[in-house]
């Protein structure tokens, strides 16, 4: 039986012809490397829709609701830090732009290199999340345990859906995670990237930039991981101690029999070596989970381990300490002998510490009696770190001016009407009198400092703040003009920060500058609001100020078009300021 023509294959009909799949080899090829580059695009989009998400409920969820609960300012700064200007960031500009270019311009042109270098630069603001990451986590974990109200908003918040079960603590991660998921997306993004494609320059300088950012995020990523196993640890200890402090660092843990002294059993334990003390542990007697309770906790200064050699209880090893004496039993050579290791390493490195902690102490004190009684002696404050490292902070008062009860300016004794202060720069006991105030800082020093820092008659009006490329008076439009006081800083050059008045220390908003444009073309209504007035602005909305005269505005104006292009100011002088006159 015959078979049908259009049966048969190609390759028997036309024995000279390629196969049709192989004719289009190369097209195909490049087919492939297009679709991945925009698989990698369509990834980035979702996690930053994801991570938008998480941003909202950071700073729109629980800082709002703290907020509500009347949980002190300070505290909810001192959590969240710079979260709202990220979360505007990325929610008003990042993320429109990602959605834009991948889900309606990709066909005519495919690129994402062009965005986030251009808006790269802005990812400075992480440093200030990131630096203060671990004083977050203290804040939470101190108002946790202190605070009924803060613990019960918080556990509220986290009982909600949105929070897919994870803590607070776990949440405010994820913006010291991002950086580095957007590293990792952009290398994977170049390695698919033609070396002649017109995004190939764009995306080299983007993860340049984004890959200094993220070095700082790693360190923070592992520390919080140090924090999370503190947790565990600390839940299962059904909170019996207090041990989730970034201090403390988890060096070994796991089961052991303990030697009965009386009659020789062998009973089952549970070890915690921290860098600083030892737990030793029981199982409690529960049904369900596996809870220990701690039956001591040895410290490491003065912890001696020791092996010990019996025929008849082989692998065993004795600790001793201030608190209490083991004899231990582990199950294998190798596990006995890795605990001996590790427990000698560990009571090493904390002799170390501790010596180096005693040479810094004794240092500072030799140089406290070096000093004349009426010099300024600083009373050092002597910190060891976790890694070994020591660190010297010097405190605001002196130890001689507590006892000094005369003004260094006038001499004359503090009493009831003449109350005493001390200089926030030098420390010395001042009276009001012979002190002066930088107002832009809230500031109080005496009157030679004042004039080292300020000059002789100080900043005009005691407004500008010696970081800030501009800092001054100007009237912004909403219902109606009201004075506000604004400054863009060296130590964050892409964000306009507005003050209710010339004394706070905190901004009332913070304003990302990247994807805003500054303009001084008005319309006709815009025009006949008044004299010398800018427009800060973009798609979804507008901000008018006012300066006090033409010179001012466009200061203004320059410093602004550079910030909204993610540039900064090379000035380094600061610019005259206005009077403070309305």
């Amino acid at each position: 039986m015959c078979l049908p023509m259009q049966s048969l294959p190609c390759l028997l009909l036309f024995p000279d012809a390629p196969p049709a799949s192989c004719a289009r080899t190369s097209v195909c090829g490049l087919q492939s490397e297009s679709q991945k580059l925009f698989n990698i695009a369509k990834e980035l989009l979702h996690t930053e829709e994801a991570y938008v998400k998480r941003l909202n409920l950071l700073d729109q969820v629980f800082c709002t609701k703290l907020t509500e609960a009347g949980i002190n300012q300070e505290v909810i700064t001192g959590i969240f830090s710079n979260i709202s200007s990220i979360y505007c960031f990325h929610h008003q500009f990042l993320l429109p732009e990602l959605q834009m270019r991948i889900t309606q311009e990709w066909n005519t042109n495919p690129r994402i290199g062009d965005i986030l270098q251009k808006l790269a630069p802005f990812m400075k603001m992480y440093g200030e999340y990131v630096k203060n990451f671990d004083r977050a986590m203290d804040l939470v974990n101190t108002w946790t345990q202190r605070s009924t109200q803060f613990k019960s908003v918080v556990q509220n918040i986290q009982k909600q859906d949105v929070c897919g079960n994870l803590t607070l603590q776990h949440h405010m991660l994820e913006p010291v995670q991002r950086i580095p998921r957007y590293e990792l997306l952009l290398k994977d993004y170049l390695k698919k990237l033609p070396n002649d494609a017109l995004d190939r320059k764009d995306t080299e300088k983007a993860l340049d930039l984004i890959s200094t950012a993220a070095n700082h995020s790693n360190a923070a990523i592992r520390k919080m991981e140090k924090m999370h196993k503190l947790l565990e640890v600390y839940e299962r200890l059904d909170g019996e101690e207090d041990i989730v402090n970034p201090a403390n660092e988890l060096i070994k843990e796991g089961h052991i029999k303990k030697m009965s002294a009386k009659n020789g059993t062998a009973q089952d334990r549970y070890l915690y070596l921290f860098n600083n003390m030892l737990l030793y542990c029981v199982p409690k007697l529960r049904l369900m989970g596996q809870k220990l309770s701690v039956r001591e906790r040895i410290d490491i200064t003065g912890l001696e381990v020791q092996e010990n050699v019996k025929l008849n209880l082989p692998f065993t090893f004795t600790i001793t300490g201030k608190q209490r004496s083991l004899e231990l039993q582990a199950r294998t050579a190798e596990e006995k002998e890795d605990w001996i290791q590790v427990i000698t390493a560990t009571i090493e490195k904390h002799k170390q510490n501790s010596e180096t902690f005693n040479k810094a102490f004794n240092s500072s004190l030799s140089r406290d009696e070096e000093h004349t009684p009426d010099s300024p002696v600083k009373s050092p404050l002597i910190l060891v770190d976790s890694d070994g490292g020591v660190h010297e902070r010097v405190s605001g008062h002196t130890c001689r001016d507590k006892e000094k009860e005369t003004c260094k300016g006038c001499n004359d004794s503090f009493h009831f009407t003449k109350r005493k202060h001390h200089c926030k720069n030098c420390g010395a006991a001042i009276c009001g009198k012979c002190s002066k105030v930088a107002e832009s800082k809230n500031t109080r020093m005496c009157r030679p400092c004042y004039e080292a820092l300020l000059g002789p008659e100080g900043p005009p009006d005691g407004t500008t703040e010696p970081d800030a490329f501009i800092f001054g008076e100007v009237l912004e439009k909403g219902k109606s003009w009201t004075k506000t006081w604004a400054a863009i800083t060296k130590s964050e050059p892409l964000v306009l920060y507005l003050h209710t008045n010339s004394q706070d220390t905190r901004a009332a908003r913070m304003i990302p500058l990247p994807g805003y444009e500054v303009s001084t073309s008005l319309s006709p209504s815009e025009k006949s609001e008044g004299k010398h007035v800018f427009k800060l602005s973009h798609s979804q909305h507008s901000l008018l100020f006012s300066a006090q005269d033409s010179e001012l505005m466009a200061k203004w104006v320059e410093l602004l078009s550079l910030a909204t292009k993610g540039e900064v100011s090379d000035t380094s002088d600061n610019p005259t300021e206005p009077q403070k006159n309305q």
